[in-house]
């Protein structure tokens, strides 16, 4: 999904590094494939999920497709956050300080602007007309998109804020990062890693993420909807700098080689428990109140199953997914293309399928064919232009054949 999650090593280090790979490795790049067509289940499942509101709302809906949601919500993006700074250690491998905030400017910067001139404007004018708010041509609504602040207004970031946020903290991590390649970092990050590395690790792996989630949850009472609260996307930094830890230090891969299966196990359990919990009633009325000791077990808990995820997901591709590398790689780099492109191309066909009355299945059904179909064939043409490829942070051909191992 991210423009960063590729993790080519560099054919000179310095003398302090030892690295865990020597080149992009496969199971990352399957990771990042399975990943953001996870997300683009979400999206096409928002159209029906009962528990949210989104820019084109059936009025038929699902528990199903909401758990679905409920499902995926706590791990999907801080996975991607996480590949991302496992990168980003190998990107500050191979460049200075200012030659990769040139990268993450043109890879990142660019492709945010054009898609918010371009491709979020679509999504806030067919949710507009689905709700009868405006009526016009899309050419007519197209200044009124500078309108104030979404929902109110009309501009947003919507589905680009990962790239918003990505950007941030590549950036305002950047002395952080550069230090923690320094020996001394490096020798911060074994001692680190060294209780992790003993049995019962697994609980200092997941400890940060419950701590903060149960912090914010005392702090800043009363948070919103599950699936898209700032509370949740508070786990995004932890994530991107824990991956950028582990690509760094030997004893936190060791540690997830170790308990990946057992976080897997708990994981599951996890989903299973929030599963049966939010099937009842309507989910939204039955959340605990604000700063309660329900609220810190339901939000500690969804933390929880949020790193056993994360860990049993890296852990486990670690293990089976180093494969068949040539296409994780050609298939890894249209990834970004995919996920900038997939929600605009979902909401276009939500409102078609919508606007014909499509009950639940066949529209269902008829979004996620349509649109997974018309977005593949759109990364197709952006990876075939070196016209378009800058926008949805591709390198040119020539230069990304040269990067190949």
């Amino acid at each position: 999904m991210v423009a960063v999650a590729t993790a080519a090593m560099p054919a000179r280090l310095p003398p302090d590094a030892t690295p865990a790979v020597t080149q992009r490795r496969a199971d990352v790049e399957w990771l990042k494939v399975v990943g953001a067509l996870l997300v683009f289940l979400v999206h096409a499942a928002e159209p029906f999920n009962p528990w949210d509101s989104w820019h084109i709302a059936s009025p038929e809906r699902t528990k199903w497709l909401g758990e679905v949601v409920l499902f995926l919500a706590p791990w999907i993006m801080p996975l991607f956050m996480m590949l991302a700074g496992e990168s980003t250690w190998y990107a500050l491998a191979r460049r200075s300080s200012r030659a990769y905030v040139r990268d993450r400017l043109m890879r990142l910067a660019l492709p945010l602007v054009a898609g918010l001139l371009v491709l979020v404007p679509p999504q806030v004018y067919l949710e507009r007309r689905l709700k009868g708010q405006f009526d016009g041509s899309f050419l007519e609504f197209y200044p009124h998109f500078f309108d104030g602040l979404y929902p109110r207004g009309n501009f947003g970031w919507h589905h680009l804020w990962f790239v918003v946020f990505l950007l941030v903290f590549s950036l305002a991590t950047l002395p952080l990062l550069q230090w923690l390649r320094t020996p001394t970092g490096r020798r911060t990050m074994a001692r680190l890693a060294a209780p992790c590395d003993a049995p019962g690790g697994l609980i200092w792996l997941v400890l940060p993420y419950v701590a903060i989630r149960i912090a914010i949850e005392v702090v800043f009472p009363g948070t919103p909807p599950l699936s898209a609260d700032w509370s949740d996307r508070a786990l995004l930094l932890p994530a991107f700098v824990f991956g950028f830890a582990l690509a760094g230090e030997e004893g936190f891969r060791r540690a997830l080689d170790r308990c990946w299966q057992a976080a897997l196990v708990l994981a599951l359990a996890t989903s299973a428990t929030l599963a049966v919990w939010g099937w009842p009633g309507y989910l939204l009325d039955r959340l605990p109140q604000p700063n309660s000791p329900a609220g810190a077990l339901l939000w500690g808990g969804y933390a929880f199953g949020a790193a056993c995820w994360l860990l049993a997901l890296l852990g486990g591709a670690r293990r089976h997914l180093d494969v068949h590398r040539a296409a994780a790689l050609r298939l890894g780099e249209l990834v970004f293309p995919f996920y900038v492109l997939h929600q605009p191309i979902i909401v276009g066909f939500a409102y078609v399928a919508v606007r014909a009355g499509l009950g639940i299945v066949p529209g269902f059904a008829f979004i996620t064919a349509a649109s997974l179909a018309a977005t593949l064939a759109l990364c197709a043409l952006v990876a075939s232009s070196d016209l378009l490829r800058p926008m949805f942070g591709l390198k040119p051909r020539s230069a990304a054949a040269a990067r190949q191992p």
